[in-house]
């Protein structure tokens, strides 16, 4: 509970962040977190959806589909051409504002990972 006091509300407040100073500690309670992950970037889409359960393959596509236009790159397009005019692509890069479905497969493959690992140590 934050404190109302001022002068002693940091000291009560004793809260767990995630910070590049603990991070070590941070891969022990994810071993291989920092390998996998670089293992998975290298993956093809392909390949990435091979490894994918579908409940993996869903949630990535729903969160892949909720933040690109519906996964229509038409639909981007057209909505680019309404804030920027016609000639959009001379102002953005397509691929800002349109990102690939393989980074939410490594997403989900990610959670999953920690996910084994919670229920593992339970």
């Amino acid at each position: 509970m934050i404190n109302s006091d001022i002068p002693n509300r940091e000291k009560e407040q004793n809260q767990n962040q995630l910070s590049v100073s603990n991070r070590a500690t941070h891969d022990e309670q994810y071993p291989y977190l920092s390998d996998i992950s670089q293992l998975l970037h290298r993956l093809s889409i392909l390949e990435l959806e091979g490894l994918c359960t579908l409940q993996e393959m869903l949630l990535a596509k729903s969160c892949w589909e909720s933040t690109n236009y519906s996964g229509s790159l038409e639909k981007c397009k057209k909505r680019l051409t309404e804030l920027y005019g016609e000639d959009w692509y001379e102002h953005v890069k397509l691929k800002d504002h349109f990102i690939s479905i393989k980074h939410y497969y490594i997403w989900a493959l990610l959670i999953s990972h920690r996910q084994q690992w919670n229920h593992l140590k339970k």
